[in-house]
């Protein structure tokens, strides 16, 4: 009797101690990650009730394409710099400075774009300052990236805290005494800027540390060896993730994105600890693969996805929560109520899937099947873009996320069967 007792414990005590490590492993990255979501999060709880509907959207817009250019920089610098520094055990990490200056360059791209927008739907103003927080969210990001690339979370756990703390005082003073689009701008200046400081000024020396000529050419074999077709995967995935943000903009305006932009709210967090949670985990399954450990990459990928998981079922009991008890929080008269409901379910939907596919996606870029990988971003993003145009053009705007749920199902299924793959090929070799 008392030997049935043990052996049904154990297997009680195995699963707590493997959640234990799931937390462990990803607590600090989560943690602070989600700081800076919930930072971000009252940004625009604090949009909705201080802002016009048309500001409320272009505000949310406008942090679409922020995010959008983290992908951009986990593209083109951050998954490349990271997989160069972890292929052998003493990487001089000098060799690889000349990311640095692509990276300057890529953050003043994102700044022109975030201006450009902010200039065509606000005000010069806006346009100002939030190509200023345009182009010091991706140098921070960088700063992020090098740290796990470099193992040490603590320094990018100590940026992403200082970031939202600036944030939250700026919105604690803002509630006294008002804010407009502009001064919304001028927070995330100054909270990119302080989140900047624990990286220190030698991070920001070596971004002038050659001229942006040389950077370029000693960029190119990085280019076409994984960037080229890393930036087409995240170009077709963005198109896939977010057609509908912007073909909603583009063809209904921002007042009819304001309802998906504040259904997207309660999943921001997700999406940011998607992002961190990537860089913390690329360098653990490259070096893995590298050395060929495959059953610890593949350990990995499931512990990593368990985590997503778990977030996502954290998220969905808030948002249910407030939705019922606490709507006044999220929802304003101009606003229509029917519609924010469904695109909080749809994006509920929507970002169950990314969870599930992210790890996989990441494992497939840790062995370096970037071409294969953009393959199938391609092919989801033409069912993606096909059809949320047409739902858009035939139906109510916040159905297209339902476009974007088809796309990533067709995204999550391809990258499920390379995985399989490669999974067959190493136990057939092992």
């Amino acid at each position: 009797m008392a030997e049935a007792q043990v052996a049904e414990q154990r297997p009680a005590t195995g699963r707590i101690q493997r959640l234990g490590s799931v937390l462990g492993r990803f607590g600090l990255a989560s943690l602070s990650s989600a700081i800076v979501s919930v930072s971000h999060l009252a940004v625009q709880l604090f949009s909705i009730h201080h802002l016009g509907t048309s500001a409320i959207g272009t505000l949310a817009f406008l942090l679409v394409i922020i995010q959008f250019g983290y992908g951009l920089s986990n593209a083109l610098v951050s998954t490349p710099y990271t997989i160069a520094v972890n292929q052998g055990e003493e990487a001089d990490a000098r060799r690889f400075d000349f990311f640095f200056p692509v990276n300057l360059l890529l953050a003043a791209s994102q700044g022109l774009l975030c201006a450009a927008i902010a200039w065509a739907t606000a005000s010069p103003a806006a346009a100002l300052l939030f190509g200023l927080a345009g182009t010091f969210s991706l140098i921070r990001w960088f700063g992020r990236s090098n740290a796990y690339a470099h193992h040490a979370p603590m320094r990018a756990a100590r940026s992403d805290l200082a970031y939202a703390g600036t944030i939250l005082i700026g919105l604690t003073i803002a509630m006294r005494t008002g804010a407009s689009l502009p001064a919304i701008g001028g927070m995330l200046v100054a909270a990119s800027l302080i989140g900047m400081l624990p990286f220190g000024l030698a991070f920001l020396r070596r971004h002038g540390a050659m001229g942006p000529g040389r950077a370029l050419r000693a960029y190119r074999p990085v280019w076409r060896e994984q960037s080229a077709w890393t930036l087409v995967g995240v170009l077709s995935t963005e198109a896939t993730s977010n057609s509908h943000s912007y073909i909603v903009t583009l063809l209904a305006g921002p007042t009819a994105f304001a309802p998906i932009a504040v259904g997207m709210l309660f999943f921001r967090p997700v999406n940011v600890c998607i992002t961190a949670l990537t860089q913390l985990e690329r360098p653990r399954m490259t070096r893995a693969v590298a050395r060929g450990d495959h059953g610890a990459a593949i350990k990995s990928e499931r512990m990593f996805m368990a985590a997503l998981v778990m977030l996502w079922l954290g998220t969905c009991v808030v948002a249910a929560i407030v939705l019922e008890f606490f709507p006044g929080l999220i929802l304003k008269p101009t606003l229509d109520h029917q519609a924010v409901v469904l695109a909080v379910g749809l994006c509920a939907l929507l970002s169950l899937v990314q969870c599930v596919q992210t790890p996989m996606s990441v494992m497939t870029q840790a062995r370096r099947a970037f071409r294969p990988l953009a393959a199938q971003s391609l092919r989801s993003c033409g069912v993606g873009v096909v059809a949320v145009t047409l739902i858009v053009l035939g139906a109510d705007p916040v159905l297209s996320i339902g476009g974007v749920v088809l796309s990533q199902l067709v995204m999550m299924l391809g990258i499920w069967r390379l995985d399989r793959q490669w999974r067959r090929t190493q136990q057939a070799e092992g």
